[in-house]
């Protein structure tokens, strides 16, 4: 006879956890490559590149936490919702991104050369944390793979 329930049962997750792991490994990472670009930047170039890299940094550290919070948010919503929920805000991260970007081209001090590397530098640190963090929320609600009390499926 089959059994129905497995042995123990698997606690519950607290609202919001995921997201907060997300961004709890992710947020430090990019703000301190953030940081380092422009210091690089700084011992490179000078004064004003070390400033736009670390303005290009916190730029892109801003928009993709915004991002990150947005699609957790589009996600918990109704699935019908979900694909063109997500679209709309990669549509909308991308507009502000180029809107900054632009602005920020027409001020005098600013290097874009430096600020576009801390942008990406800051934001791929950003998003190599929010795997990580993503992951680490897997095992933690989904239990280890080398569980033995896990049953496989058929």
């Amino acid at each position: 006879m089959p059994r129905t329930r497995s042995p123990k049962p698997r606690p519950r997750r607290v609202p919001g956890s995921v997201r907060r792991r997300m961004v709890t490994f992710s947020l430090l990472p990019g703000l301190v490559v953030a940081l380092l670009a422009g210091v690089i930047a700084w011992a490179v170039w000078d004064e004003w590149a070390g400033h736009s890299a670390l303005l290009g940094g916190g730029i892109g550290v801003s928009i993709f936490l915004a991002g990150l919070v947005g699609i957790t948010g589009v996600v918990a919503g109704p699935a019908y919702a979900t694909m063109a929920g997500a679209f709309a805000l990669l549509g909308l991260q991308i507009i502000v991104g180029f809107a900054v970007l632009y602005l920020l081209s027409r001020v005098g001090w600013i290097d874009m050369l430096p600020l576009g590397i801390g942008f990406l530098a800051a934001g791929m640190a950003f998003q190599v944390g929010t795997v990580v963090g993503y992951t680490g929320s897997r095992q933690l609600v989904f239990g280890d793979e080398g569980d033995s009390t896990a049953r496989e499926v058929r």
